[in-house]
Formats: C-alpha cells, structure tokens, sequence
C-alpha cells in the first residue's frame, strides 16, 4: 500500500466521520422534534414541562451552595469559613424564597408582588451568581498559600 492510498483511506474516513456526525445531529433533532410532539399532545405536560424548565437552574444553584458548603471546613482561616457560612446561608434563602415565588407565578396567583418579581426576576440570578462567586473566593482566601514549583520541587528531593 503507498502513500497515495493511506492518505486517502484517512481523507475518506475524516470526511465520512464529519458526514455521519452532521447525520447524526440530523437524526437527534429530528427524534427531538417527534418526541415534543408527541408529549405535548399529552395533557398536563406543557405545565410539567414548564414547571421543569423552572426548577431546574434552582437545582444548579443549590449543587452549587451544596458543593461549596463542602469545601468550607477545609478552609484554615475561621473568619474566612464564617463569613463564607453567612453568604452561603443568604444565598440559600434567596434561591427557596425565588423558587416559590417562581413556582408561585406559575401556578397562577395574582398578587402584585408576583408581577414585580417576574419584571425583575434576572437581578435574582445575578445576586445567586455573584454569591456564589464570592462565597468561593472567600473560601479560596482561607486556604493555605501554594507552594511554588520551584519550593515545592526542591522539597521533594530534601524529603520534607
């Protein structure tokens, strides 16, 4: 076999593996597209399927005030674990409180207080945003210094 026929066998394998991956997301958007309509001839799943699409960044919220509540007692500094306690704590209770409220919007209720929330409702993910980014740079802030490489190399040869 020569050089000719090798790049070739490749050339055809690269571009018959592009053709069968755009093929693929063909079938998948096509599966897609067959079962939304399928499910949403059934009744009661455009309100299962609303309520889910809500609840789910809550979710992520919560992994994430979950993780970061599991890294806190491996913070050295104790001002550094309290402080991060206190922003974990406002965090979770402004991501339940903006989950019932959400749900609450959902569900139907008409009070006033549900359509100002649903007008500002993006300055709740931001504030769970921001929380969670300082919660963890308050937690980075109580960990011990890293050893530079070069520290931390000449260690390993002294045995320490």
């Amino acid at each position: 076999m020569n050089n000719f026929h090798k790049y070739f066998k490749l050339m055809a394998l690269l571009f018959g593996g592009f053709i069968g991956f755009i093929g693929m997301i063909i079938v998948l958007f096509y599966l897609l597209k067959l079962c939304s309509i399928t499910l949403f001839n059934i009744p009661g799943f455009d309100s299962f399927f609303n309520f889910i699409i809500i609840v789910i960044p809550y979710i992520v919220f919560f992994c994430g005030y979950y993780y970061l509540h599991k890294k806190i007692p491996l913070s050295r500094s104790k001002t550094a674990a309290v402080i991060a306690r206190i922003f974990l704590i406002t965090g979770s209770l402004l991501c339940i409180c903006t989950c019932i409220i959400s749900t609450l919007k959902l569900f139907g209720v008409q009070k006033t207080f549900l359509l100002t929330f649903d007008e500002n409702s993006q300055y709740a993910w931001i504030t769970q945003i921001v929380i969670l980014f300082f919660t963890a740079l308050i937690i980075a802030t109580g960990d011990a210094k890293e050893k530079d490489w070069m520290h931390r190399h000449s260690s390993e040869e002294t045995g320490m």
